[in-house]
């Protein structure tokens, strides 16, 4: 008689939960990248907005321009501190999903561990009995041999 494991449909939701954390994870990294990404083009932008101001005072920059490159600068030092805070608020809810991922992946893999137990012993047992069995009907043969010859 085969028997199913008793937590089965535990495994089941801890393999169903393991997976989703997973796709949620592989989701948050994306978002990491997307925002790394954008504050590498923004770095990107300043350093030329700096070489594009280096030339502009080599060949001379009146007072105007240089309130406008101030101004302008502020602005863009401002949306690049913004944007280094999403980043590092998308890193931490990718750490959190990391973190929520360990977990589920732990508890999946002991309801594996214990199915897997389980099955073994199963088998074990099964193993067992057969044994028992052929060893019952090698001893009645081995019995019936000696009143067959007489």
């Amino acid at each position: 008689m085969a028997q199913t494991f008793a937590l089965q449909s535990l495994l089941d939701v801890a393999t169903s939960e393991t997976d989703s954390a997973a796709a949620s994870l592989g989701k948050l990294n994306h978002h990491v990248q997307l925002q790394e990404q954008k504050l590498a083009l923004l770095l990107k932008y300043r350093t030329d907005y700096l070489d594009r101001f280096r030339r502009a005072v080599e060949n001379g920059l009146d007072g105007a321009g240089l309130r406008n490159f101030n101004e302008f600068m502020e602005r863009l030092e401002h949306a690049v501190h913004q944007q280094q805070a999403v980043v590092d608020e998308a890193r931490q809810h990718a750490d959190r999903g990391r973190h929520h991922w360990q977990l589920k992946r732990r508890k999946s893999n002991a309801f594996d561990t214990l199915s897997q137990r389980f099955t073994a012993t199963a088998q074990r047992r099964e193993a067992n009995r057969e044994q028992k069995a052929q060893d019952d009907f090698a001893s009645r043969i081995a019995c019936r041999k000696p009143a067959m010859g007489q």
